[in-house]
C-alpha cells in the first residue's frame, strides 16, 4: 500500500516541532491522573515530530489514516540507518498503542503511559537536535 503524503512549506518543521513539544508537555501533566489522555498526547507528539523531521528533510509529511506509515517515512530520511533504527523503534512503540489509547475498550496502564512518554521524549528530543 502506497503511503499518502502532502508537501510542506519551507520552515513548517518549526510548527510541527512546537506541536510535538506541546503534546509532550500535556502528556507529562496528564499522566498521573489521566493515563489514556497522556498516552494519546504522547502518540500525537510522535506523529508531529515525524511530520517535523520529514518536513525538514523531505519537504513532505505523511497524510494518510495509518499513522504507522509516518514512522515508515523516517526510513527515507538522509540519516545514517544505524542512528535511525532505535528512533524508528521508539516511535513505533508509541504508535503501536494508539488504538488502545483512543479507540478500544481496554485502558492504558499508568506504567505503559509513562513508558510511552519516555519514548516520545527521547524521540522528540532527537528530532529537535536534527532540525535545529
Amino acid at each position: 500500500m502506497k503511503s499518502s503524503t502532502r508537501p510542506t512549506k519551507i520552515g513548517a518543521e518549526k510548527n510541527f516541532l512546537t506541536k510535538a513539544e506541546d503534546f509532550l508537555d500535556g502528556s507529562r501533566k496528564a499522566v498521573n491522573d489521566h493515563s489514556n489522555a497522556a498516552a494519546t498526547l504522547a502518540v500525537h507528539a510522535v506523529i508531529s515530530a515525524c511530520d517535523a523531521i520529514c518536513a525538514k528533510f523531505l519537504q513532505r509529511k505523511h497524510a494518510g489514516a495509518d499513522h504507522m506509515q509516518a514512522v515508515e517515512m523516517l526510513n527515507e530520511l538522509p540519516i545514517d540507518k544505524e542512528e535511525l533504527k532505535p528512533k524508528v523503534r521508539q516511535a513505533s512503540r508509541v504508535l503501536s498503542k494508539k488504538n488502545v489509547a483512543e479507540y478500544e475498550d481496554r485502558m492504558i496502564a499508568n506504567d505503559d503511559a509513562h513508558a510511552m512518554i519516555r519514548d516520545a521524549e527521547r524521540f522528540v528530543e532527537w528530532v529537535r537536535k536534527k532540525i535545529e
